[in-house]
């Protein structure tokens, strides 16, 4: 893959050996994937359902923060 770009390298590959912890949570019936902030917020990452319906919900809406229960 060639990528063309204005950019310096340094910029485009920052980050990129960090080292994600996602959680795969269930919050009414409706899949997320979650990055924990904290013992009980995270930040949603993405949406895993097949319904479409559950996208157009703004509390759903990755980058949002939740309150979950830890497991």
């Amino acid at each position: 893959m060639i990528l063309y770009t204005a950019l310096p390298l340094e910029v485009v590959l920052e980050g990129i050996d960090r080292k994600y912890d996602f959680r795969e949570i269930e919050i009414n019936n409706v899949k997320i994937l979650v990055e924990p902030l904290d013992i009980d917020k995270g930040k949603i990452v993405s949406v895993i359902s097949s319904n479409p319906l559950v996208y157009l919900n703004p509390k759903l809406y990755p980058g949002n923060i939740i309150k979950f229960n830890p497991s």
